[in-house]
């Protein structure tokens, strides 16, 4: 009787060992499609093409060596004081909507004509369904 509950003591314990490695198994070969995965998605506090912007969320606008910043801080998007380089166009309607207290709403667009080794320039682009969205938010 002693070694009839060795033997099932044994096999349960092999049993326990078996699934203990399956699952290991599993991790492993899921553990980089997850990785991979998560690439895909943009790292926090830096902007992407055709992101939702707002001149409400920008908190300075200057220049720096030739290149229009944007300080941009928008809780929402998980961007806090994230500098946006934009072309002259955005950066002068951006100035304009601040210092005539009226909001400018749309998206910001990668413009592979003005970024250059590795700088990411944006322009700005009206978006209607951004501003939709905007609006019935304020309502």
């Amino acid at each position: 009787m002693n070694s009839l509950f060795k033997l099932v003591a044994v096999g349960c314990l092999a049993a326990l060992l078996g699934i203990g490695c399956a699952v290991a198994a599993s991790f492993v070969k899921y553990q980089d499609e997850i990785i991979e995965s998560l690439a895909d998605y943009p790292a926090e506090n830096h902007p992407v093409s055709g992101m939702f912007f707002s001149s409400a969320y920008v908190v300075e606008e200057y220049e720096y060596d030739d290149a229009y910043c944007l300080l941009y801080d928008d809780a929402d998007a998980n961007m806090f004081e994230c500098e946006i380089i934009v072309d002259l166009e955005t950066y002068q309607l951006v100035q304009y909507h601040i210092e005539n207290d009226r909001k400018l709403v749309g998206c910001l667009v990668l413009n592979d004509d003005y970024s250059y080794d590795g700088l990411e320039v944006f322009t700005f682009m009206p978006d209607s369904e951004f501003e939709m969205t905007n609006t019935s938010a304020n309502l």
